[in-house]
């Protein structure tokens, strides 16, 4: 009886920098304001699961990424109408899952309000107590939008999922 041992090797992640032009050119064509009439919009990340997220992606394509979005958050709110009664502009990173990172357009101050009491039992928000701090700082990106980390706990039967995100905007 023969024994076959494979060798398996994780690929390594090719055209890092022209996926990652063609992310940063996909966030750039963000256009909010355009659903006033709901709660709010919201807008994902651009882009295949496999390359924000593979562990092969380079930390500065990655930092690039995290950059960009927070920049985004930046001209939304530069951008912003004054002709709304309410509209908050928020964006978070998600630490473990960069791919599952949002920018979040309010424009319903209850729905605002609402949306940052997460204490269930199925999903607990725990804000991070260091308030020095900073997944910008850490990655060497300048903003001076405010920031707050947050500790999330999603149970879901026997399953439990920890992640640490990062909000960026008018909070």
């Amino acid at each position: 009886m023969e024994v076959f041992i494979i060798h398996t090797r994780r690929k390594k992640q090719r055209g890092q920098k022209r996926k990652l032009r063609t992310l940063l050119k996909h966030i750039d064509e963000f256009e909010a304001f355009q659903n006033a009439d709901e709660l709010f919009e919201h807008f994902h990340v651009p882009c295949a699961y496999g390359f924000i997220n593979s562990q092969k992606t380079s930390s500065k394509v990655k930092t690039a990424f995290c950059k960009k979005w927070i920049e985004t958050t930046e001209r939304f709110i530069k951008q912003k109408p004054s002709k709304f009664l309410f509209c908050k502009i928020v964006s978070f990173i998600s630490v473990s899952s960069f791919w599952d990172s949002q920018i979040i357009v309010f424009y319903d101050e209850a729905y605002y309000n609402t949306f940052w009491d997460r204490k269930t039992p199925k999903q607990f928000w725990a804000q991070i107590p260091d308030k020095n701090l900073s997944f910008a700082r850490e990655r060497g990106i300048q903003t001076s939008l405010k920031e707050i980390g947050y500790i999330e706990t999603m149970k879901e039967d026997n399953y439990i999922h920890r992640d640490v995100l990062w909000y960026y905007g008018e909070l």
